[in-house]
């Protein structure tokens, strides 16, 4: 069923073929809809509650409907009548959003791998005055996030009020059993090998726990009569893509195999298995998770998957501890260092003295909701 072209001189011509209707556009592009997509994206109000920007019916309310006939006004609404009557339009606008190819390429990731200490200057500097009172400096944190996995925050007060103010405008400051803001020092007050002295090699936070904290930032408020204590930082997005170019087989393990973590305290038991490299749909790396500490005993189907597992995880630690891939940094009173914990790893030198670190953790969900809503992702 061919229909009039009249409305639009950037929509070249339209078509309905059974329960598939097709948008062409004079740049090339075209766009097949299915009556089923459609109808289940009708913004009429009985079918849409714009004020929620939410759905008004369950999907098993949504009819099996074909298409009668379609016609777009001069105002670029497309109309469809419906089998059962109902008549549903839609904003050209609103559709063209919808090509398949586009719509996968605004979704995929596209961060800016780094090693070692180049990172330095490419990474966002921003006051915590402009990063919490002002848009643009919220940008530019955010947008380092996204890009590098870390960003850094100066002239903070080196107090746990000022850290915290911080935390909250990075999405939230998340609540685990850790508490909301935590200070880690050498006071033992959790069964964790960072309320210590000794050096800690790189790993991410929280492999036990089903989704790991989001983001981590890192606030040094005092370090005295001592040495040493430099944070370390590398980007495992960059391990993982060498690993996957020079040990293929090594990388392919990592993706499906469950490797268990686990931490045990009094009153607290996590555990959680899950693959140490995960990808998204479209096969981009989407989280690392490896903490060599928290590994938890395990059994294995046989040699082969008992081999594989060392070797794997073995030649994936050799790029995290190169100390070509990694950025070395001293945190110092008002200044907060905030890095992904998806991606990127940290690790801390050991020191003598008293060196008390401020933090927090925020959750995957709540920083990049603050992402979108600065309108760096959709």
């Amino acid at each position: 069923m061919k229909l009039s072209t009249d409305y639009l001189s950037s929509l070249k011509s339209y078509s309905i073929d059974g329960r598939t209707l097709k948008l062409v556009f004079d740049s090339g592009l075209s766009i097949n809809f299915e009556d089923c997509w459609l109808r289940d994206h009708c913004r009429c109000k009985s079918c849409f509650h714009i004020d929620t920007n939410q759905r008004a019916k369950h999907l098993l309310e949504i009819p099996d409907v074909t298409f009668v006939k379609a016609t777009i006004t001069a105002d670029t609404i497309l109309s469809v009548q419906w089998s059962d009557g109902h008549e549903s339009s839609y904003k050209t606008d609103f559709l063209v959003q919808f090509d398949y190819k586009t719509w996968c390429n605004k979704r995929k990731s596209a961060p800016k791998l780094w090693r070692g200490p180049e990172v330095a200057t490419r990474v966002a500097r921003v006051s915590a005055d402009e990063f919490i009172n002002s848009t643009d400096g919220a940008k530019l944190v955010f947008q380092s996030l996204l890009d590098y996995g870390v960003a850094l925050i100066e002239q903070v007060e080196p107090t746990p009020e000022a850290t915290e103010a911080v935390g909250k405008a990075l999405g939230g400051v998340q609540h685990t059993f850790f508490g909301g803001m935590w200070s880690v020092s050498t006071n033992a007050e959790h069964a964790d090998t960072a309320y210590s002295n000794i050096t800690l090699k790189e790993h991410t936070d929280n492999t036990y726990f089903t989704e790991p904290a989001g983001l981590q930032m890192f606030h040094c408020t005092e370090h005295s009569n001592g040495t040493g204590g430099e944070s370390v930082f590398m980007d495992g997005f960059y391990a993982a893509t060498k690993l996957k170019e020079e040990h293929p087989e090594d990388f392919e393990f990592l993706t499906k195999f469950e490797v268990e973590a686990e931490y045990i305290e009094e009153g607290h038991f996590h555990k959680c298995s899950a693959p140490v490299i995960q990808l998204d749909r479209f096969n981009d790396i989407k989280q690392i998770r490896f903490n060599s500490y928290d590994r938890s005993p395990m059994a294995f189907a046989n040699a082969e998957e008992c081999r594989a597992y060392y070797r794997s995880l073995r030649n994936l630690a050799k790029y995290f501890e190169d100390s070509k891939n990694q950025w070395h940094i001293k945190l110092k009173p008002g200044f907060i260092c905030v890095f992904d914990n998806f991606r990127v790893l940290h690790g801390r030198a050991g020191f003598t003295g008293k060196r008390v670190l401020w933090g927090c953790y925020v959750s995957r969900a709540d920083w990049l909701n603050r992402a979108r809503t600065l309108g760096l992702i959709p």
